[in-house]
């Protein structure tokens, strides 16, 4: 089974490359999670106990800066992706951004710092202006590096593909800045929240999960999903969960609808960065994906969506989207 190979897709957040083949393959990898198999009710769904609340620090509004390191040099930073706003806000360094990307829209009153456009269509002139010692980049475009080099200004790329590229763009920054010891405190910290998420929900039975890029159309269009070397797949992994492109030959893929219904996952998550695209949530959710079929997420209710811009952004705030994910393939939250 193969899936359509897309050429790019734009961007929003630290998302990302998408391309190449893909074949559907359901074998297992990664711990599995302890406990037993969930109970079920009599229409299928999993019967799991409510658990209490998980705090999870917001690193990017609550920054912990090591004291030897509040007086880094003073350096001004454009910060070229939404995942590097937030690393930098993460790190203490709100003050030193004079620049972002129109898609930089957290944390709260960041709207106040002059925008650039997006890469593919930055104001050269405007950026210019705002003579910045540091330009930070996220991923490895051509196009992009080659209109910055163009400037003649300084600038650096950070990887954002997976788990363990987040922590890697927050060390770098933190050595590009003057943030080293602050660095190492903030991927303590995300790594902390990560494994409280993971023991929160350790007793979850294992399920084979699709993760898609946004909601599937209606009518049904094949949709974009997450694949092997994203973010996505490496939380899946990391929870004791199967992704059900695990063969596929690139992060992000077009998916055949031929593919999931011959896949036919346990669980169907879809990302949404607003509720627009799903005014009716779930509901809405399970009505165009009944129209694939009887397929068994459709049929147990397990079509979840996750709304919210972060789960989009390949930075300090990843244990919300993994707390997101576990909860709703626990089917915690869920009606």
């Amino acid at each position: 089974m193969s899936a359509r190979v897309p050429a790019r897709l734009s961007r929003r957040g630290a998302l990302l490359l998408l391309g190449a083949a893909i074949v559907g393959g359901c074998e297992r990898s990664g711990p599995q999670p302890a406990g037993n198999q969930a109970a079920r009710a009599a229409d299928g769904r999993p019967v799991t106990a409510t658990r209490p609340a998980l705090p999870l620090r917001d690193w990017v509004t609550g920054p912990q800066v090591d004291e030897a390191e509040r007086e880094a040099p003073a350096l001004r930073i454009v910060s070229a992706a939404p995942n590097v706003t937030e690393i930098c806000c993460a790190l203490g360094l709100r003050e030193r951004l004079v620049g972002r990307t129109r898609y930089c829209d957290y944390p709260p009153g960041i709207e106040q710092v002059p925008a650039i456009g997006a890469l593919i269509d930055v104001n050269v002139e405007h950026l210019l202006e705002l003579r910045p010692d540091l330009i930070l980049v996220s991923g490895t475009s051509r196009a992009q590096t080659e209109r910055l080099a163009a400037t003649g200004l300084r600038f650096e790329s950070v990887p954002d593909a997976t788990l363990a590229d987040i922590f890697a763009a927050v060390r770098r920054i933190g050595e590009l800045t003057g943030r080293i010891r602050t660095a190492e405190r903030l991927c303590a910290g995300m790594e902390a929240d990560l494994r409280a998420v993971s023991d929160h929900f350790a007793g979850t039975a294992p399920a084979r999960v699709l993760l898609l890029l946004g909601p599937l159309s209606d009518p049904p269009r094949p949709p974009y999903a997450a694949g092997p070397g994203s973010f996505y797949d490496d939380l899946l992994r990391r929870a004791g969960h199967r992704n059900v492109v695990a063969d596929a030959a690139a992060a992000f893929a077009m998916l055949s609808l031929e593919f999931i219904v011959q896949a036919d996952p346990d669980v169907i998550l879809e990302l949404a960065p607003d509720d627009r695209s799903r005014p009716g949530g779930e509901a809405d959710a399970l009505q165009v994906w009944g129209k694939l079929g009887p397929l068994r997420a459709v049929t147990a209710r397990r079509v979840h969506v996750l709304v919210g811009s972060e789960h989009f952004v390949a930075g300090p705030r990843i244990a919300l989207t993994y707390a997101a994910l576990c909860r709703a393939i626990a089917d915690e939250g869920h009606d």
